[in-house]
């Protein structure tokens, strides 16, 4: 298994304690997720700044998001590093209300 950053392990923390299951670097066939929420089909990067200003790294996050679509029907989310340490507990706060609403919106569309 991959090792986690600090704000990825920090989020997925937060997000337990607010009774969140997740998984932490999740192989999906494809790529390693820093943090997948698999019920409710939402994937999570904490992205350096790398991921902001190297052309190569965007291109390849955009291929990796398409096929998060487009394979498995997940949304995705990227946060930069100082988001998470700045915003940690407003962060993991927003994600758990939007983890809910789509679990209950997914069960909605199965009656």
């Amino acid at each position: 298994m991959r090792e986690s950053t600090q704000q990825a392990k920090k989020l997925y923390r937060a997000l337990m304690n607010r009774g969140i299951k997740c998984e932490l670097e999740k192989w999906d066939g494809y790529k390693h997720i820093d943090i997948s929420i698999s019920w409710a089909k939402i994937d999570i990067e904490i992205d350096g700044l790398q991921h902001y200003i190297n052309p190569k790294q965007i291109k390849a996050d955009f291929s990796r998001s398409y096929h998060s679509v487009m394979d498995d029907d997940y949304d995705t989310i990227h946060i930069p590093n100082i988001i998470i340490e700045k915003y940690l507990d407003k962060v993991a706060g927003a994600i758990t209300k939007v983890a809910r609403d789509n679990y209950y919106d997914m069960k909605d569309e199965d009656f």
